[in-house]
């Protein structure tokens, strides 16, 4: 193997191909585009009066206080899966101050 002057194309040993392009980071740059995107840490659901609940999966210990408490608002079936506006503002404070994990919170807007 010679090595290369300043005009010759990229070695393919050095991790690039033929392009000159380097390949480890064209194949990670691939397979990173092929998957979703993460969903965000903490995701949040408004009401239309400006109330709104806030989910962080992370910390969630699947206890079910949320889903027993009120199962109209919290249904695993839908999508969204938190529907805040099917309650009332101190029921979903009421309920949401039950969850043992603090992955949910309440948010009231400064008009509630």
């Amino acid at each position: 193997m010679t090595s290369s002057s300043a005009g010759d194309p990229p070695d393919a040993a050095a991790g690039t191909d033929a392009a000159g392009t380097d390949a480890t980071a064209s194949s990670a740059t691939d397979s990173a585009a092929a998957r979703p995107p993460d969903p965000p840490a903490i995701r949040r659901y408004a009401r239309a009066d400006g109330a709104a609940v806030t989910f962080e999966a992370a910390l969630c210990e699947h206890a079910g206080e949320c889903v027993r408490g009120l199962p109209d608002v919290f249904d695993t079936a839908k999508r969204p899966w938190i529907q805040p506006e099917h309650a009332s503002l101190d029921a979903l404070e009421t309920v949401i101050g039950r969850c043992p994990s603090l992955a949910l919170k309440f948010e009231r807007s400064a008009a509630n």
